[in-house]
């Protein structure tokens, strides 16, 4: 019986701490979207002239938003 409440606490630890490593994962990742995403459209004022700058800012926009919506429903099917 001893034993076996070792085993639920460890497993419990485990899980906590792979859930905390994800988490921050993610938020590293969200960081670093942000900063992609700012840098990418300072790119594109760079690289466009600037009659098409905005329309290449917006399709760029549109782009992200469509991975990330696509991203959001892979991960709630699951």
């Amino acid at each position: 019986m001893n034993n076996e409440l070792k085993k639920d606490e460890d497993n419990f630890f485990k899980k906590n701490v792979k859930k905390t490593v994800v988490i921050m994962l993610i938020f590293l990742m969200f960081i670093s979207l942000f900063s992609f995403f700012f840098n990418m459209q300072s790119a594109i004022s760079e690289l466009f002239d600037p009659r098409y700058e905005k329309l290449m800012q917006a399709l760029f926009s549109l782009f992200v938003l469509g991975i990330g919506a696509y991203l959001v429903k892979m991960f709630l099917s699951k």
